[in-house]
């Protein structure tokens, strides 16, 4: 065994003498036709002090060396790499500016990443193109924007996740999915933390829908026949028979009826979005627990009841966030 290390010692004092050797030619190669090189061995041997004088300004000039590769190859759009997120984390590259706030690229080039690992993977469709790349980054951009102004506007109405929610709603997600680490990884190229950092934006953002627009409470009995059976549930409700009682008799909802008819909480343009422009008419005129005539949607008629109602602003989302978007100054530095 003595032997062994012996032997193994004496190959990495050999191994140690080559390279010696081999740096010691190269040195005096260049001394001898690199005046450069000669001087500065002349001046650190003149002055010892001189050479952390020396590795001082080289550190300065690779970081400024390094900076300017990494803003040529980010603004020129030259590189959308590992490399070039490396160097944006390092340096203070912005992406975009909300007011006197900075959004810094190397979370641009992170976002952009998962985009198009997501991208890259889904499902092509003959009836869509895929987005182009100006698309994705576009799209990138003007989410980090709208988180920003999120942000914002939680600050304002002092609106929070707290970590407890955050964990209820990454649970919950992680519950669905089996192997979820690495199917978040395969999906997107995300981390566990990188999905918690986007997970708690997202809960931010309808937490902030829910504190400025008009939110309603909604039951409904859906009736695919003729309207005189929806009329016939309305008469009940009017002779005071509980709303989750008739729900249960006339329903044809199998997934509400047993509940109640409840639909839950809604913002003005997502019960558009979901059954229909003139159910979320209906639902946004009625007073509170006040019940509806028959509302028809493709789904058939439907009795609607509304029984919380919150807040006084009637617009969307998107009519929010556009005339909000208006009264911050937004420059970007990141072309698309």
């Amino acid at each position: 065994m003595k032997a062994i290390l012996q032997g193994i010692g004496a190959i990495f004092v050999g191994i140690i003498n080559i390279f010696r050797s081999i740096s010691s030619r190269i040195v005096n190669w260049s001394r001898l036709h690199i005046p450069f090189i000669e001087a500065l061995f002349q001046r650190h041997l003149k002055n010892p002090a001189m050479i952390f004088v020396d590795l001082a300004v080289l550190i300065i000039v690779l970081y400024i060396s390094f900076g300017i590769t990494g803003a040529t190859l980010i603004y020129a759009k030259s590189s959308e790499s590992r490399f070039s997120e490396t160097l944006a984390t390092l340096y203070p590259l912005p992406a975009a500016k909300v007011d006197s706030t900075y959004i810094w690229s190397h979370k641009f080039l992170q976002r952009l990443r998962f985009l198009n690992t997501f991208s890259a993977q889904a499902p092509k469709s003959v009836d869509s193109r895929p987005p182009t790349d100006s698309e994705l980054r576009k799209q990138v951009l003007e989410g980090l924007v709208e988180d920003q102004i999120i942000l914002i506007t939680a600050k304002e109405f002092a609106v929070s996740v707290s970590e407890a929610e955050l964990d209820s709603a990454y649970n919950a997600q992680k519950s669905q999915t089996k192997d979820f680490v690495n199917q978040i990884k395969m999906l997107y190229g995300m981390s566990v933390s990188d999905f918690r950092a986007v997970l708690a934006e997202r809960i931010l953002k309808e937490k902030v829908k829910n504190t400025v627009l008009t939110k309603v409470k909604v039951r409904h009995i859906l009736i695919n026949g003729p309207v005189e059976i929806a009329r016939q549930a309305i008469e009940e409700l009017k002779q005071k028979k509980a709303f989750g009682d008739v729900a249960k008799k006339y329903s044809q909802d199998l997934k509400t009826k047993n509940k109640g008819g409840e639909l839950g909480s809604w913002t003005k343009g997502e019960l558009a979005l979901q059954i229909s422009q003139s159910f979320e008419d209906a639902a946004f005129k009625l007073a509170v627990n006040a019940i509806s005539e028959p509302v028809y949607s493709r789904f058939g008629f439907h009795i609607i009841q509304v029984t919380e109602k919150t807040g006084n602003n009637y617009q969307t989302y998107d009519e929010w966030y556009a005339e909000t978007l208006k009264k911050h100054q937004i420059k970007y530095y990141i072309g698309y």
